[in-house]
Order: structure tokens, then sequence, then C-alpha cells
């Protein structure tokens, strides 16, 4: 038997030496010595090479152009485009009037007849049958309407025209006397250019074959449009809403949905609230005029009436035309009794009516209307007058809508 060697080590001592060895040094443990560690990347001081950019409001050095003149043309140059957005968008529309103009009254209109609809498609009749008894119905109620009143309103509109003309003349001449002692020839001179202008104007309107044949076909094209769309919003509207919103909505489908539904019951209870003050208005009116005496009674009902879808300009031209017709028929008193009556219904409707009407629906602000009003008649005349505020009142249901949802989280798809 060979005895062990004792100069030799033992094998497994020898290995968990070295190990032990290697496990120590920094090199066997990939480590590099302290003396030997890379330096740590500087941080650039502020203004050096590699900082973020300076802040719009800090001069870079040697710019000549001061802070506040880049600031004023960055902001100047964005309004620009977006006026030039704004108005590019008006005159497309302007231009497509025919099909625009058409949407916009059937989309009013729905907002009335929608809720018959509704009741006879709950009383078991389709959705089609429904919409067509509706629109049935309601073109047969105008059409009677038209035809009881039409005839009797028709023979005194002359009268009526007649009427306001020397109404106008009768205030020039009150003019010309004291305390005002204004230039009665200056005065006349400028009443005959005005009525000359307004015939000059009607004759451009109706002269002409080819632009009268061009007028009448645009009207019939947009009344068949119209008849169109409002036979299917009435029929098919929620479907179409649906579908605008799956299309369309993306990930915020139920904030479109919502904003949607808001601007619609706005429409609904701004058209609602129109029809009931502009009957109110006429009743009153018509009423205070027969006891004071004054003729045309029926047409200045039906222009106060229709002067409620024309909010501000609407009842200052009725109220014009009744004051000046009581001053040709009755003579100054009379004129300013009707005068006083007039201001009696527009507060009643100020502060009474719309109030209670349109409160809980309409928030629009009267600057808001006027700048409506006079964007829409030089941009597309008596029919831009007429849906620029709905328009307005759309939009300030949008700008509500985006101020509650401001900091909501938007819902997921």
């Amino acid at each position: 038997m060979e005895e062990a060697d004792p100069q030799r080590p033992d094998d497994e001592a020898a290995l968990d030496d070295r190990d032990g060895a290697q496990d120590d040094t920094p090199e066997a443990a990939g480590e590099r010595p302290v003396d030997e560690q890379p330096p740590l990347p500087a941080v650039p001081a502020p203004g050096a090479v590699g900082e973020s950019p300076a802040p719009m409001h800090r001069d870079a050095a040697g710019d000549p152009v001061p802070t506040w003149l880049r600031v004023g043309a960055a902001i100047a140059g964005r309004l620009l485009v977006l006026a030039a957005a704004i108005a590019v968008a008006v005159y497309s529309l302007a231009y497509l009037r025919v099909v625009v103009l058409p949407i916009i009254v059937a989309l009013l209109v729905t907002t009335v007849l929608r809720p018959c609809a509704k009741w006879l498609t709950r009383h078991r009749f389709s959705d089609g049958a429904a919409a067509a008894t509706t629109l049935l119905v309601a073109l047969a109620v105008l059409a009677g309407a038209v035809t009881l009143a039409g005839a009797a309103i028709g023979r005194q509109f002359s009268d009526l025209a007649d009427s306001v003309q020397d109404g106008v003349r009768e205030a020039g001449n009150a003019l010309s006397g004291p305390p005002f002692n204004l230039s009665k020839a200056d005065i006349n001179d400028r009443i005959d250019k005005a009525v000359g202008q307004l015939s000059d104007s009607s004759g451009e309107l109706t002269g002409g074959a080819l632009e009268g044949a061009l007028l009448v076909g645009e009207v019939l094209t947009g009344m068949i449009i119209t008849l169109l769309l409002l036979f299917f919003f009435l029929k098919d509207g929620p479907g179409l809403w649906r579908w605008l919103v799956e299309t369309f909505g993306g990930r915020q489908r139920s904030r479109m949905d919502d904003l949607g539904r808001r601007s619609y019951a706005a429409l609904s209870g701004y058209v609602r609230g129109l029809v009931l003050v502009g009957l109110a208005d006429a009743t009153m009116i018509g009423a205070g005029l027969a006891i004071i005496g004054v003729p045309l009674v029926g047409p200045l009902m039906l222009l106060t009436f229709l002067a409620a879808f024309v909010p501000l300009i609407g009842a200052f031209t009725a109220g014009l035309a009744a004051v000046l017709i009581a001053l040709v028929s009755g003579g100054i008193v009379k004129a300013l009794i009707v005068f006083g009556l007039v201001v009696a219904v527009q507060q009643v409707e100020g502060h009474l009516l719309y109030p209670i009407i349109m409160g809980r629906t309409v928030h629009v602000h009267p600057i808001a209307v006027i700048l409506a009003l006079a964007i829409g008649g030089i941009t597309a005349g008596i029919p831009g007058v007429f849906v620029s505020v709905p328009l307005v009142t759309v939009a300030a249901t949008a700008l509500t809508f985006a101020r509650e949802t401001r900091e909501q989280p938007a819902a997921p798809a």
C-alpha cells in the first residue's frame, strides 16, 4: 500500500483556496479597482451645450428681435390661420346653401315634429308610417292655415306696405317741426331715395327671366331636399346618430353621444320656445291693436309671429310697422299708445316668457346673438340671419359641455 505524499496539497483544498482567492479580488469579480473606475459624466451647467432650449420668454444671445415681438407674431400667425379656416368654412357653407340650408331647416323642424312621430310609434305605427303620417299631417295643417288666412292677409299686405310708407313720411313731417326743426326737403329726399332703393332691389330680385328661373329652381330644390330630409330624420334619426357616433366617435364615443344629445335638446327647446313666444307675442299685440282700433290687425299678428324667429331684429321690425300704421291711421297719440303696447309686450317677453320657456335649455348672451345675426346676414342674407342663432346655440352648448368635461377622464371605448 502506497503512502500518501505529505508534500502534495489536497486537491479539494487547493481548489477551494483558488476559488476564494478569485472571489476576493476585484478583477475576478468583474470589477475595476477604485482608482481605475471611469469618471462619472459631468452635469452640464445652466446655459452649457446640451441643455434643453431656453424658455420662450428668455432672449437668445445676440437675437435682435425682442421677446414680446416674437410672442406677438406667433399669436398673430395662429389667429390668422384660424380666421382663414373659419372664413373658408363659412364660404363653403354659403356656397353650398342649397344643401346646407335644407339640412338645418329639416333638423329644426324635426325637433318640433319628433314627439308626434314617437307618439305614433308607441301606438303600433312602424317608423316609416309614423314619419309619413306626421309629415303629411304637418303639411295639411300648414296648407289649411295658409288657405284660410292667406286670402285676407294677401289682400291687406299691399295696404300694409302703403301704410308703412305713409307712416315713414308722417314721421318725417314730425321731424321737420318743433322741437327738431329739421329740413323737410332733406328728409323727404332721403325718404324718396330709400323707397327707390327698396323698389330697385325688389325689381332686381324679381326681374330677369334667367335670374327668376334660377331663384325659383333653387327654392323648389331646397324645399324638396328639406321634405326628404325631414322624412328620413323622423324615420331613422336615432339610427343615423348611432351610426355617426360609432363611425367617427372613436374613444370619445360616449362624450360625442352626450354632446349630440345635449345639442339636440337645446335646439328642440329653442325652436319650441320660439313658437310659443311668437304665439304669445302675436296674441298680445293683436288684442292690443284691436282694442286701440289700429287697422290691419291680421297681417300685423302674422308679422309678429314670424318676427319671433329672428331674435332682436324681428321684434323691432314688427313693432315699428305697428307704430307706423297707427301713426297713419290715428295720428301721433295713437302711435304713442301702440309704441307703449309694443314696449310692454317686449318687456313681458324678455322678463317672463324667455326665462320661463327657454331658461333651462338656451344660455346665449345677447352680444353673441347680435354678432351671429350680423355675420349670418353678411354671409348668407336672410337665410343666414334665420340659422345664425341656432348655430350659436349649438356652439354655446358645445362650449359648456367642454368646460364641464375638461377635468373628467375619457370613458373607455
